[in-house]
């Protein structure tokens, strides 16, 4: 049942009860106006013959001019007035009613009796005068008043429910366009837009959608752009991996081969340079060690060793160690909260991989002098973008004194990668300049927790010595 229907039924449902309840109050109205009425024209018809009557008191011939009067009262309305030559008699004349209203209406004020004047002039008895009502005239007046308040009542409900059609119509196409789009929506299509019109309230679902069909464009776009970067980055950290194990490995495992091959022969040979022997050795043993660093730093590449073993904290401890050797002119302050919470493995490296991309940036790019980073807890009321409010939120606040983030410059893949990232968890990452110079990245990471969070306790400070 459409809604249209469903409106025009209502607004024939709402006449139609008003239109019977005006009947209804008309009818019962009935009977006690028929009998005002009645007792009315009754007193004033009985004062009037009393009156005539008194009138022809010394008349030379009374019984004519009563003829004359009766002749010219009976056509009054709602009143008959007749003479009978009984005066005792109990006269009930007929009263009259028409086929102009329903007898029921006229029998609701029907009186109890009628009124008798007897007649007596100069001592002379012309019989009684009987005034009786006519319950048909009020009867007939009141039934035309119900049957005219129907008919006006019929064609005013005819031509509202008429009217109420086209304008819910009207009101009512916007509602199509907007199913319409979403089915265009929901066969995959994002460019739809539904006209802005109608009333406020379905304008505003179309400015809506519209926006909607906007916003869902916008993200399967950027999920589409997400999809072909992680493609993209996955194909260069196979070829750079490729080319390190390549470059790097593949040098060294030749020189170990040539190395086991000359050992080989001199032992064939029966060779008794045991020099030379040892000299063979201490070679392979050393190009063996720089395997195992190369393989300790692709292995570092792909995962940190020691996050899930040692935590976080001492984890980035290490992290700033190394740093701190490869440049010594920069100072690096870290403070970790005691009181941060266990995270699982993918929260750690998260924000891991944070303090490391932001240090990177600094260090390599902004060519800073110093670097403060703080990780903390943070209420995720205090920041309205982050999107999973259920999980407790690390702040990581890494600010430097370096040139700063030029206007118009897009931040590097390895910051854009983790801003992904603090996207995909439901957190938020800003980049701001500092009004003194340098910049400072802020990042909400909402966490899981690996188990019970340590006790509170201060702050944690490494500074190099």
């Amino acid at each position: 049942m459409s809604i249209r229907f469903r409106l025009n039924a209502l607004i024939i449902a709402v006449f139609t009860l008003g239109l019977v309840l005006l009947m209804l109050a008309m009818v019962l109205s009935a009977g006690p106006r028929i009998r005002a009425e009645n007792d009315s024209i009754m007193r004033l018809a009985t004062e009037f013959v009393e009156t005539t009557i008194e009138s022809l008191q010394g008349t030379t011939d009374p019984g004519a001019r009563l003829a004359v009067l009766l002749d010219g009262l009976k056509d009054l309305r709602h009143v008959q007035i007749y003479r009978v030559n009984d005066p005792g008699s109990d006269v009930v004349p007929e009263d009259g009613i028409s086929a102009a209203a329903p007898s029921w209406l006229a029998r609701l004020g029907r009186p109890s009796s009628t009124a008798q004047v007897p007649v007596r002039v100069n001592g002379q008895d012309f019989g009684t005068l009987v005034i009786a009502p006519r319950l048909a005239d009020e009867a007939a007046e009141i039934w035309s008043s119900i049957v005219s308040f129907s008919l006006g009542g019929a064609a005013l409900a005819v031509t509202a429910v008429l009217l109420m059609s086209v304008t819910i119509a009207y009101l009512l196409k916007p509602i199509k366009r907007i199913g319409d789009a979403l089915m265009v929506l929901e066969a995959g299509r994002y460019d739809v837009a539904v006209p802005e019109s109608g009333p406020p309230e379905i304008s505003d679902i179309c400015r809506k959608l519209n926006r909607l069909a906007t916003t869902l464009e916008s993200t399967i776009s950027e999920n589409r752009r997400l999809a072909q970067r992680i493609i993209r980055v996955q194909d260069e950290e196979r070829k750079d991996l490729a080319r390190e194990l390549h470059d790097e490995l593949g040098p060294y495992l030749f020189a170990i081969r040539a190395a086991i091959a000359a050992l080989k022969s001199e032992l064939q040979r029966g060779g008794s340079d045991r020099e030379k022997l040892l000299r063979t050795c201490d070679t392979l043993v050393e190009r063996m060690e720089t395997i195992q660093r190369m393989n300790r730093g692709v292995l570092q590449k792909l995962r940190p060793m020691g996050l899930e073993e040692y935590g976080l904290k001492a984890k980035l401890t290490s992290l700033l160690a190394l740093l701190r050797e490869s440049h010594p002119h920069v100072r690096i302050n870290l403070a970790v909260a005691a009181d941060l919470p266990a995270c699982d493995e993918t929260s750690n490296l998260t924000l891991y991989r944070l303090v490391q991309e932001g240090l990177t940036n600094a260090l390599r790019h902004a060519e800073a002098t110093v670097v403060d980073i703080a990780v903390e807890p943070a209420p995720a009321d205090d920041v309205p973008e982050v999107k999973d409010k259920t999980r407790p939120v690390i702040h990581v606040a890494i600010a430097d004194n370096g040139r700063g983030l030029p206007e118009g410059v897009k931040a590097s893949y390895g910051i854009a990668g983790m801003s992904e990232r603090v996207w995909a968890t439901g957190g938020e990452m800003r980049m701001t300049n500092r009004a003194g110079g340098g910049l400072t990245l802020d990042a909400w990471v909402p966490v899981s927790f690996a188990g019970a969070a340590p006790s509170g306790g201060a702050l944690v400070e490494t500074r190099p010595g």
